[in-house]
């Protein structure tokens, strides 16, 4: 049971996360509307095959709508949900992996994988319902597999650049979004950066700098932004939204595979993407 409720308390503030922060895992204190909202209780245990009956708080008694936004999500959307709906939500984007994703990303399909251990044998079933998701939701040995999968196949974090109009999230002063020429791109200020440093860029062409996290069809979910700048000429190279990096490129490992003897690939090995344009860039190869 103390399993069971921690899967459930871990995928409901994962989901929560990326519904309000758009990332489902952050460095730091979890917040207090975090922590009110997978307060989950045990209060009854009825016969037959293990029943179990868990009290979860509302989502509106706990996020204080409007003051927190949403991540594609009205607040009146979750008014009536509870962290158990949306960890149910999360659970049935990752078993119909062709369906809707934007309740996953790469930290929670892993979250949901640790918990494969509830199950003792590969014939158990357990279900869920709950307050909103009234018709069960079963998982099972075999639903881990295959979130495995749905894991292995979404974009890990990488570094990328993207240039855009700067535009603020409504309610929020951590939360901004980037318009390009491919969309609006949503992106979130880690602690390198304050809001007030960036404000009187809100309207501009800016260039954002920093960690993008996708989603496992490849979308950007959200970039952890490290550093703003005003866009100069040359970075119009990077004003569509950054595709995802499927396999990590190690340029000394290539560099070693290739039997490559050169040293001016060394210029730039760990060096990109940083304060370098793609004219400097090359420069550096050439060197």
């Amino acid at each position: 049971m103390r399993q069971l409720a921690e899967m459930l308390q871990a995928v409901a503030g994962g989901s929560l996360r990326i519904v309000v922060e758009g990332i489902s895992s952050k460095k730091g204190p979890k917040p207090k509307w975090l922590e009110e909202s997978v307060n989950f209780q045990l209060t009854d245990i009825r016969e037959g095959s293990t029943d179990l009956i868990i009290e979860a708080p509302l989502l509106e008694e706990s996020l204080h709508q409007p003051q927190i936004p949403l991540f594609g999500r009205s607040p009146e959307s979750l008014q009536k949900y509870t962290g158990i709906d949306l960890a149910l939500e999360s659970f049935n984007q990752a078993f119909q992996s062709n369906q809707d994703d934007d309740l996953l990303d790469k930290h929670l399909l892993k979250e949901m994988e640790k918990h494969q251990s509830l199950f003792e044998n590969t014939s158990g079933t357990i279900q869920i319902s709950g307050y909103v998701y009234e018709e069960p939701t079963e998982i099972s040995y075999q639903s881990f597999e295959n979130i495995k999968k749905l894991e292995e196949q979404t974009p890990p974090p990488s570094r990328a650049r993207i240039t855009g109009i700067l535009d603020l999230m409504q309610y929020s002063r951590d939360l901004i979004q980037i318009k390009t020429e491919g969309g609006t791109t949503r992106a979130i200020l880690t602690n390198e950066i304050k809001f007030e440093e960036i404000s009187a860029y809100l309207g501009k062409k800016v260039t954002l700098e920093g960690i993008a996290n996708f989603k496992p069809s490849g979308a950007i979910s959200v970039i952890e932004v490290a550093k703003v700048r005003l866009a100069t000429e040359e970075d119009e190279w990077f004003t569509k939204q950054p595709s995802p990096i499927k396999e990590q490129l190690d340029f000394k490992e290539l560099r070693a595979k290739q039997e490559y003897k050169g040293t001016k690939l060394s210029n730039v090995v760990g060096k990109w993407p940083g304060d370098e344009s793609i004219n400097e860039l090359l420069e550096m190869l050439n060197k």
